[in-house]
């Protein structure tokens, strides 16, 4: 007797701007093997390290509310690999605050790949705290903000909708109200948000979102990725019941905080192609800094005014801009959602999932040994077409 395919079950799917959209724009079919299998990496350093310098954050900007001790704050993070007895520290210093991230992350299996990733993690969450802190955490009035919407299920052409006739869009955002640009005149994000946005009417707010990477290129997809994401965010906020408009969105790229040497080569190819938007005067010591470094000597030390800025991007915020936002938002979802009812009805995962992510990716890719598409190590372009943009 022949039996009839079990359908797909109704529901309304949840996407995470983080979790699963840049994941899928990262590569399909890693994120196929890690989120549609429930799998967790072997070795999650990616992971961890985005999750224990947010970690950080979040657990600074809470003492800071609670004590307001004065900045900088000292950062002794324990010896690697942790001792079974910690030392007794204050509770703002942030190696205090680190082993406390650590031990949550442990406890679900997230740990450094080893003691030199350890290490720039913590000195990468210690400028971005004595960096940005004193600016940025007087202005914040609502810190780890969950939002969500829904929008209609995007119609894939010749299929029907694998699940449901809408899905669910979630992420976490940090606030700034106009009470708190209005309060704090003299603070730096404040003057950056003027020079950038003009325009600001109140009442309005202004998100942020942290990025435990570098500054994109210009006209690099990730670049655009991110974009997306924060205007989604936005529009997000715009449909709560009594929401305030978001006069702007503000991307923190922590790792320019504390470049890498990698980081520091690309920022040198990017300089002499002029793909990068944030380049120092010509003639000055950051630029000289940056020009004539060669990879394998110290990393020079560039001004904090010139890596503040590298690490902050201010998206303006038109409705025009929301609206193609979401819309390039759908179409990822309704190529996620197509590779899935495709692989249903195939029983094949590989060829409806591609693979196409940046060498960077597949060298910690868990899967890279017999993916059907690895990139190449010296290359840091991906391969295959990008995702074709949503119509309208």
């Amino acid at each position: 007797m022949a039996l009839d395919r079990r359908e797909l079950p109704f529901e309304v799917p949840r996407y995470s701007l983080t979790g699963d959209i840049l994941s899928f724009q990262r590569c399909p079919l890693q994120y196929r093997y890690y989120n549609g299998s429930a799998l967790p990496p072997s070795r999650p350093v990616q992971l961890w390290t985005g999750e224990f310098i947010h970690g950080v954050l979040e657990e600074a900007y809470r003492h800071w509310q609670q004590d307001r001790p004065p900045f900088p704050w000292p950062c002794n993070p324990t010896p690697w690999p942790p001792p079974p007895t910690r030392p007794n520290r204050q509770s703002h210093d942030i190696g205090f605050i680190g082993d406390a991230v650590e031990a949550r992350l442990a406890a679900v299996g997230k740990r450094p790949r080893n003691a030199d990733a350890r290490q720039i993690a913590y000195r990468r969450a210690e400028a971005a705290i004595n960096l940005l802190g004193p600016d940025l955490f007087p202005l914040i009035t609502d810190a780890e903000r969950r939002i969500s919407g829904t929008r209609p299920m995007p119609q894939v052409p010749r299929q029907r909708p694998a699940r449901g006739d809408r899905y669910e869009l979630t992420g976490v955002v940090d606030v700034i109200s106009y009470v708190s640009v209005l309060s704090h005149p003299q603070n730096r994000f404040v003057t950056m948000l003027n020079a950038h946005c003009s325009n600001l009417n109140t009442p309005f707010e202004v998100i942020i979102d942290y990025k435990a990477e570098r500054r994109p290129p210009t006209g690099a997809p990730r670049r655009q990725h991110h974009e997306w994401q924060v205007l989604t965010y936005a529009w997000l906020l715009t449909r709560l019941p009594q929401g305030t408009p978001v006069g702007a969105a503000v991307i923190v790229y922590l790792n320019e905080l504390i470049p890498s040497q990698e980081d520091l080569q690309t920022l040198q190819r990017e300089a002499r192609n002029g793909s990068t938007d944030v380049i120092p005067p010509r003639g000055s010591p950051d630029y000289y800094d940056i020009t004539r470094w060669r990879s394998g000597a110290p990393i020079p030390t560039l001004s904090e005014d010139y890596r503040i800025e590298r690490a902050i991007w201010i998206v303006d915020v038109s409705q025009q801009s929301l609206t193609n936002a979401v819309r390039q938002i759908d179409s990822v979802v309704g190529q996620i959602e197509a590779s899935a009812c495709n692989e249903h009805n195939s029983g094949n995962i590989i060829s409806n999932w591609a693979a196409n992510g940046f060498a960077r990716d597949c060298v910690a890719c868990d899967f890279r040994h017999f993916c059907p598409d690895p990139a190449p190590r010296a290359s840091g372009r991906p391969r295959g077409p990008s995702a074709p943009p949503a119509p309208g």
